[in-house]
């Protein structure tokens, strides 16, 4: 084949729909797997009806069996890393076959896409047939704050990354520490970090069919087709990234409202704190990733504030009734606060790093 023919070939495969198929296909199958879950759900309740209702803790975790067997750890911790390694395989290789794809994303999809998929895919179904005849996940050997603390720096990181295209806060980019070159170093190695995040946090929970874990799983779908679909359009998507950076607060909101309702252990209404910083979070930094007229966002912004006002307006005159001191004690900044703060110190730990490589680059 000539180098015209490559290039033709090359230029068609750019043409392919095949990258927005797939996407497509994977959220059919994200909302067709949780309502799976949700549907044989019931068939756990021999293992949910074992849990002890304790006094919440750091460590406190619902989701797990009173007792911990060897053999069901080994196998969950194998599936765990069998998940991880794959995933990690694909990137090695992909970072070092698909170089070209960086820069230049394609609409069709390379053998990365296609085998990431199918790994994907796969360990999902397997991780639902090991809950329903195991049932325990990896929350059994570590403790919930660290795959909470996953999420949050899958968050940070897209936060770096997102800088040069759409600023930190209000549409307005930060240097230093947070250079472009710093953005470009989480931007080429962010997809390993990630990858166990992800993986990590999926196997930390049982595939049960409670609200808090239903969301949570669909939201991991959600990920798993964004870090399946990586060199392709959809994956760099502004929309489609700060969808899956949201989603994260609905899927708290969830969990926070099921825990006051439902749990009798829960003696803290916590869904003010995590509406209102992950909205925030998305008032003052993800929209900017969409132009939109200014109009626009001073009324999303406005929005945010007469819901924040509802929130801690007496209940007499209409409002929600969250305490005052609530509001004194800023909470509705502490979920921004925590991610603008470790944006800025990931950052400032790559800096130096950075700045030395360009040096050393710029003297040769």
């Amino acid at each position: 084949m000539s180098d015209e023919d490559n290039t033709e070939s090359h230029d068609a495969s750019r043409q392919s729909k095949k990258a927005f198929y797939a996407w497509a296909g994977a959220l059919v199958f994200a909302i067709c797997f949780t309502y799976l879950i949700w549907a044989l759900g019931p068939l756990l309740q021999p293992f949910i009806s074992t849990f002890i209702e304790q006094d919440p803790g750091a460590d406190y975790y619902y989701w797990q069996l009173t007792t911990r067997d060897f053999m069901t750890m080994f196998i969950v911790w194998s599936f765990y890393l069998a998940h991880q390694f794959s995933i990690w395989g694909a990137i090695f290789w992909a970072q070092r076959n698909l170089t070209e794809l960086k820069t230049k994303p394609t609409t069709s999809l390379t053998r990365y896409n296609w085998f990431t998929l199918l790994i994907n895919g796969a360990f999902i179904i397997l991780h639902l047939v090991q809950t329903h005849i195991w049932f325990d996940g990896l929350a059994q050997d570590v403790p919930i704050w660290t795959s909470q603390g996953s999420v949050i720096i899958m968050l940070v990181l897209i936060l770096i990354i997102e800088n040069p295209r759409r600023g930190l806060f209000m549409g307005r980019k930060l240097g230093k520490p947070m250079t472009a070159q710093v953005s470009g170093f989480f931007r080429r190695n962010h997809q390993y970090v990630i990858a166990w995040a992800l993986v990590y946090t999926f196997w930390f929970h049982p595939m049960t069919y409670d609200p808090q874990l239903l969301t949570g799983f669909f939201y991991m779908f959600l990920l798993f087709t964004q870090v399946s679909l990586a060199y392709t359009v959809v994956h760099v998507n502004r929309g489609w990234v700060v969808l899956l950076e949201s989603f994260v607060g609905v899927h708290a909101f969830f969990v926070a409202v099921y825990n006051t309702l439902m749990t009798p252990i829960s003696s803290s209404d916590m869904w003010p704190m995590f509406a209102s910083g992950f909205a925030f979070m998305f008032v003052f930094t993800y929209m900017y990733a969409f132009k939109v007229r200014r109009e626009v966002r001073l009324a999303v912004i406005l929005a945010y504030f007469g819901a924040l006002t509802w929130i801690y307006l007496p209940s007499s005159i209409g409002g929600y009734g969250r305490e005052i001191s609530r509001l004194m004690m800023l909470e509705f900044l502490w979920i921004p606060i925590i991610l603008y703060l470790l944006a800025i110190v990931f950052s400032a730990i790559v800096y130096p790093y950075v700045k030395r490589k360009r040096s050393v680059q710029v003297q040769e």
